[in-house]
């Protein structure tokens, strides 16, 4: 059964394969997984390939995490589980 709102827009900024990277990824996989009533549209953003976007975003520290449509972030490799959660189940849908 689809949700009745569209997809939430999630934007990952990281730096190449790093292991705070790779965690903070693996970390948001996870928690997406858990929240199955909604649906995530992820884009990881490589500041290496994209400094510029990085820079548009007012992002200095990877990996971090931002839901454009509420200007919210998290910053650091997302092992903070239940902030993690309780920040996607916050955010509005599209």
């Amino acid at each position: 059964m689809m949700p009745a709102s569209g997809p939430t827009r999630l934007l990952l900024f990281v730096v190449n394969a790093s292991p705070r990277s790779m965690l903070a990824i693996d970390n948001l996989h996870h928690a997406i997984t858990e929240l199955a009533d909604r649906i995530f549209v992820l884009e990881i953003v490589n500041v290496y390939d994209d400094p510029e976007r990085a820079l548009a975003e007012r992002v200095m520290v990877t990996p971090t995490l931002l839901a454009p449509a509420s200007s919210q972030r998290l910053v650091g490799d997302l092992s903070e589980l239940n902030q993690l959660r309780y920040f996607l189940q916050m955010l509005p849908a599209a």
